[in-house]
């Protein structure tokens, strides 16, 4: 079982802004992981989708994502990641369970977002199958639907698809019961 601890830390966001991201993002979440199947020649377009949960917790200004994954037939992954947002520096930073940093990416569109929802977009250099790769990972961020696409592209090519969550809140909305226009009969 692969275990990262992630927690999202978004001090520098405004007082008023902190508590909006932390509404839009906490709670339950369920829906899919699809990635690119690599055990597939390189020029396959084969995906590959495992149900997932998600479950993101305030812990304070930071935000806890606890993962599950349903990998086949008593197989089931958890995994916490561990994210820090430095707003003022532009930067999205991937933290190991001893605060190492794995990754770190410039980000877009903080102050874009309205009550905590939007679109970021985080890019940088990582490593895929031991190569060295640019990365782009957008978040959109809705009221009920969370997506996160993450794509990759080796020096001189085309950003390709590298995986993406696609999660809906795991309760449905409230029903707010809505007034019906006279049909005239």
């Amino acid at each position: 079982m692969h275990r990262t601890v992630l927690v999202l830390a978004i001090s520098g966001l405004s007082a008023q802004n902190l508590p909006d991201l932390q509404r839009a993002l906490s709670g339950s979440w369920v829906g899919t992981l699809e990635y690119r199947d690599f055990s597939e020649p390189a020029t396959s377009t084969k995906r590959v989708k495992l149900p997932t949960w998600l479950r993101i917790e305030p812990s304070g200004d930071d935000l806890r994502f606890r993962y599950i994954y349903d990998d086949g037939p008593s197989k089931t992954v958890k995994e916490t990641s561990l994210i820090r947002v430095d707003p003022a520096a532009a930067r999205y930073t991937v933290l190991d369970e001893a605060g190492k940093v794995e990754d770190s990416y410039v980000i877009a569109g903080l102050p874009e977002l309205r009550s905590g929802r939007g679109v970021l977009t985080l890019t940088g250099s990582g490593k895929e199958n031991g190569a060295q790769v640019e990365v782009r990972t957008t978040l959109r961020i809705g009221r009920n639907i969370l997506e996160i696409t993450r794509e990759t592209a080796a020096s001189g090519q085309s950003f390709t698809f590298r995986h993406a969550y696609t999660l809906v809140r795991a309760a449905p909305p409230e029903i707010v019961e809505s007034k019906k226009e006279p049909t005239g009969r």
